[in-house]
């Protein structure tokens, strides 16, 4: 039998968990209904519904790291916390080879939750390229980084980076289209990540874009550059 420390209430719309936060809290589902669900290209794609008896957050209790998905109450909900000095002593018990097994097969889960995101269907065309990028959170001028841009769409881009942001992070993006002088200023928020340690030879490290609010005349720009090489 599972032991709790205690109960929360949540009220409908309320977020229980946000995709990208920091925690290590297991719940069970008393009663109500949530909602699971990731942000893919700005987004919001619910992968599950969870109800009584059902538990969530166990993923990052394993493999701690951000939270890869969101949890809504659906409708009035009652949670019970799990107890994590329970959840230690338990876990603990297993053998170690048995615990490396666990926790290899968490962290494939989350890899392929991770990854479902740039591979899921996109609304615009788009096309690969190799060029450089300055990118900065808005506002904070003294603190700009040189990435890599992978592809890129009339909707946004991919940035090749290590020094990836938190999802939902206005950036002030500049950059230029191969065998352009034009140099493409905009702003453009981040709608999902790839860290370092879920990357792969095929799925560098770096976080997808969302422009916003961009000039019309640049967008015809990228539409006009996809068209010329093809989409990949």
């Amino acid at each position: 039998m599972l032991l709790t420390s205690g109960k929360e209430t949540y009220k409908a719309g309320k977020v229980i968990l946000k995709e990208g936060s920091h925690g290590v809290a297991v719940y069970v589902v008393t009663s109500g209904k949530i909602e699971i669900s990731k942000v893919v290209q700005g987004k919001k794609i619910v992968v599950e519904t969870l109800g009584p008896g059902d538990i969530f957050g166990e993923m990052s209790y394993l493999d701690p790291a951000p939270r890869s998905a969101t949890a809504i109450a659906l409708e009035n909900t009652v949670l019970e916390l799990l107890d994590k000095d329970f959840l230690d002593r338990e876990f603990n018990q297993i053998s170690s080879d048995f615990r490396a097994i666990i926790c290899a097969l968490v962290r494939r889960l989350r890899k392929t939750t991770q990854n479902f995101a740039p591979s899921s269907r996109r609304a615009d065309e788009r096309a690969r390229i190799k060029i450089r990028i300055s990118f900065e959170e808005v506002g904070d001028f003294f603190r700009a980084s040189i990435g890599n841009v992978g592809n890129i769409g009339s909707g946004g881009l991919f940035i090749k980076t290590t020094k990836t942001l938190p999802l939902g992070t206005l950036l002030d993006l500049e950059f230029s289209l191969p065998k352009s002088n034009q140099v493409i200023r905009t702003k453009s928020k981040v709608v999902w990540i790839r860290s370092q340690d879920m990357s792969t030879a095929k799925l560098p490290p770096g976080m997808g874009t969302e422009f916003v609010d961009m000039d019309p005349e640049d967008k015809q720009l990228i539409k006009d550059y996809i068209a010329s090489v093809g989409s990949p």
